[in-house]
């Protein structure tokens, strides 16, 4: 129903863009070429039974042509191909028979022929995608065949009888007929429907040629056979000859080389009846034997190449098939595997988070509480001395206090990261938080004797996340930087921090030192959680420092040569592409 109406308002815009003329031209060039192929099959045929005293047709390959174009054009081209069928046959037909109304009669016959077993094909077969890859489909095309050609043997046997008269013997003409039509159709259909076939999906190369090859020592097989003598065959019955060519063209090529092997056998056996040479020429034999051993042999040949071709061809399928289930159990395998690494993974996670949340938090308020005891410590002195440093010994306590607070931070920050839950992001200026970072670890860095070199590329876009947890991604990543350096002389201790726009819209934080380095072997699994090259760490700061930075949609990279120092690196979505919330 809608194909329908979508036809009609198709047509409809057709003739107001009058656009028209080009489908009558189309349809019309469709009933010429096909009507073209119709006529030059039945001239070809018709010279060859000229040469016949009788004019019987061995077969009547017309229709095979008829029958396959229709199958190949498919139901809405098949009418005016059906006008090139009838114009083509009565064309013919006024040759050959030159009475009036015997011309309708026979160019009726024909079209009703191809007409039938198309219909056939479109309705329990496909129409134009016909394969010939398939027993059933051979076997179906038989029984079509069968049909178009029974149902045009009777309509051409009584118009005959009645128009001539006594001449014609009723069950003669009609064998003749049946057998001639039905023997065209079953050598010459599959040929033009495998042609078309090669033409929408060309065969390969390797095809061609061995499927060449294979044609022509059919070819000279076939003919060497039908030219020996009576005796030879019915000692050697050479009919089986082709055989082997026959299991090779199945075999080892698509049906299109099987079907052209039967029509080539089948046509060095028609016209070698035609010219009277070999076994099927014997003029010491009757023609109407000749006529019916030759069609027999055209048959035994035919349908066993379709049928052997249409086996190899399911073979072929099944085993692509096989090796296509095949690739997807290994897929499958694939992804199980990855499953069950992620669930390995998974599962360090869970046996991670309680011993995690405890270390973590042993881990992450180690800093703050040094930094206070040393803030405290400094502010006792400052207060001590014979003049008090007031100014100083307030700066030490306002540490304090901010340290006591940054502590409240990191446990909040620890449940958000542990648990579950949405919070709201801000904009973020990196060079801002990298500055805020190394003011807190001012005090750390003078003692240890670790110099700060700052490359801060101004005006960066601003990232989107929590600051707080960026916040302590960068103070541990300095704080390792700083006890990476502890083992060299104070003078080359240099921590260098930069900052810049890579590609993609993405910021770089990068922290440099100038320690002994990392091994490059253990930089896979850096991140992991409960892997540390301190002999005192429990291999979870950069763990969190990880999960902190993916959950912001970013990710945390380390290199290092094992001898000139480390560079972590750390890569976050510029606000224009994150702006969601983050995940915690």
């Amino acid at each position: 129903m809608r194909a329908s109406i979508f036809e009609k308002d198709q047509r409809l815009r057709l003739t107001q863009n009058g656009l028209v003329p080009w489908t009558w031209l189309s349809s019309i060039g469709i009933a010429a070429a096909v009507g073209a192929a119709f006529f030059l099959a039945a001239k070809i045929t018709s010279w060859g039974t000229a040469f016949q005293p009788d004019k019987v047709s061995l077969f009547w390959p017309p229709t095979g042509v008829s029958s396959g174009l229709l199958i190949v054009l498919g139901p809405r081209r098949r009418w005016p191909a059906v006008a090139g069928i009838v114009a083509a046959s009565a064309a013919i037909s006024q040759e050959t028979w030159n009475i009036l109304w015997i011309t309708p009669a026979i160019a009726a016959c024909n079209a009703v022929e191809a007409l039938t077993v198309a219909g056939l094909f479109t309705r329990y077969f496909g129409g134009a995608d016909f394969p010939l890859d398939r027993a059933r489909n051979i076997f179906g095309l038989l029984g079509a065949a069968a049909v178009g050609a029974l149902a045009s043997s009777l309509i051409a046997t009584a118009v005959l009888r009645l128009s001539l008269g006594p001449s014609i013997v009723v069950v003669l003409t009609f064998r003749h007929w049946f057998a001639s039509v039905f023997v065209g159709i079953v050598t010459v259909t599959p040929l033009v429907i495998g042609l078309a076939d090669a033409v929408r999906h060309p065969p390969f190369r390797r095809e061609y040629v061995e499927g060449t090859f294979a044609l022509l020592a059919l070819a000279v097989v076939t003919s060497i056979i039908v030219a020996l003598p009576r005796e030879a065959w019915e000692v050697l019955l050479p009919v089986a000859w082709p055989f082997p060519i026959l299991l090779w063209l199945a075999g080892r090529s698509r049906p299109v080389f099987a079907a052209a092997g039967a029509f080539l056998a089948s046509n060095i056996i028609v016209w070698t009846t035609i010219f009277g040479i070999g076994h099927f020429g014997d003029a010491h034999f009757p023609l109407g034997n000749r006529v019916l051993e030759a069609q027999t042999a055209i048959l035994f040949l035919a349908v066993s190449a379709y049928v052997l071709a249409a086996l190899f061809a399911e073979r072929r399928e099944s085993e692509a098939r096989l090796a296509s289930a095949n690739t997807m159990l290994e897929d499958e395998q694939e992804r199980l595997a990855h499953s069950n690494l992620m669930l390995q993974r998974e599962r360090d996670n869970k046996l991670m988070t309680l011993h995690a949340v405890m270390a973590s938090i042993s881990h992450e308020i180690k800093q703050p509480l040094s930094a206070i005891a040393m803030n405290g410590g400094a502010a006792r002195q400052f207060l001590k001395s014979a003049q008090p440093d007031l100014a100083e010994a307030q700066s030490a306590l306002n540490d304090v206090i901010n340290d006591s607070h940054r502590i409240g931070q990191i446990l909040d920050n620890l449940r958000r990261l542990f648990g579950r839950g949405v919070h709201e992001n801000e904009p973020i200026d990196v060079n801002d938080l990298a500055l805020s970072s190394l003011q807190l670890l001012r005090r750390e860095l003078a003692d240890q004797g670790v110099v700060p070199a700052l490359d801060l590329t101004a005006e960066l876009p601003f990232v989107m996340g929590q600051k707080t947890q960026l916040q302590e991604v960068l103070l541990n990543l300095f704080h390792n930087a700083i006890e990476a350096m502890a083992a060299i002389e104070a003078g080359r201790r240099a921590l260098k921090v930069r900052t810049a726009l890579g590609a993609g819209k993405k910021i770089l934080i990068e922290i440099e030192d100038s320690g002994p380095g990392i091994d490059p072997e253990r930089l896979e699994g850096i991140f992991d959680a409960f892997v540390t090259t301190k002999s005192h760490g429990t291999g979870l700061g950069l763990a969190i420092c990880s999960a902190i930075v993916e959950r912001h949609g970013g990710q945390l990279l380390a290199s290092s040569d094992g001898k000139h120092g480390a560079l972590l690196k750390v890569v976050l979505p510029v606000a224009s592409a994150r702006t969601d919330d983050i995940r915690a």
